[in-house]
This record gives C-alpha cells, structure tokens and sequence, in this order.
C-alpha cells in the first residue's frame, strides 16, 4: 500500500513542476519562432531593396526613373508575399555614370502571438535596409 501512495505522490509532483515550466518554455518558443519571422521578413527587404538598386545601377540612364525602380522593389514584396506594409524610396536613377543609387525600404512588423503577451511598444519591430551602389 505504501508503494501505490508514494507512487501517486511523485506523479502529482511532476505533473506540478510541468504546469510551472510549460509556461516558460512556450513563451520561449514562441520568441524564436516569432523572431524567426522578423529575420525572414527583414530579408526579403534587403533582397528586394539590392535587386531595386543592381537594376537601376545597371541600365544606362534615361531608361529608368526613381519611379521605376519604387515600382519594381513594390512589386518584388507583393508577389514574395511581404507581410505587412512597407515604404519605398529610391533616389539617383536617373544620374549619369558613377553617381550612387540608393533605394531604401521601411517596414513595421507586428509580432503576432507575443503581441498579445507583451506591452505594444515592444509588440512591433522597425525593419529597414538600405542599398548604395554606383551605376556603371
């Protein structure tokens, strides 16, 4: 008899130390996944940010306008899916040889799960990058 109550006891103990740890280690999860998310995010902003300004740099100018190349980084986000909204920006197209090309594109990601456990100051994330380069 005695087995079956110390038995029962050390059961009622793990199952006590689960319900303290799970809350810890979900949250945890949720952070690397979520921040994960942001990381991916933050890279199909400076793919599409080098890809505005490699076309810009390459054409030769009068080809291509500020305009253009706004609309091409807009269009590379939308059709990959970008979640969210962003800003584009792009100045120099229109320049002669050697003058720079720089595109840049902002975004805010929300954090979708940890949002809604953090204060909302911390539930959303400035994303940016920033391509230079010199046309040729």
């Amino acid at each position: 008899m005695k087995f079956f109550r110390r038995f029962f006891d050390e059961r009622a103990s793990v199952a006590v130390e689960f319900a303290l740890f799970m809350p810890v280690f979900l949250l945890l999860v949720f952070a690397v996944v979520e921040l994960g998310s942001a990381w991916y995010a933050k890279q199909m902003l400076v793919n599409a940010s080098r890809d505005g300004a490699r076309m810009a740099s390459l054409l030769n100018p009068g080809d291509i306008t500020d305009i253009d190349v706004e609309t091409h980084v807009q269009n590379l986000l939308t059709t990959a899916g970008f979640p969210g909204t962003f800003s584009v920006s792009s100045t120099g197209a229109e320049d002669t040889t050697g003058t720079l090309v720089t595109v840049q594109v902002d975004s805010t990601y929300q954090l979708p799960v940890l949002g809604a456990l953090i204060p909302s100051n911390l539930s959303e994330v400035n994303l940016s990058a920033t391509t230079v380069m010199r046309h040729e």
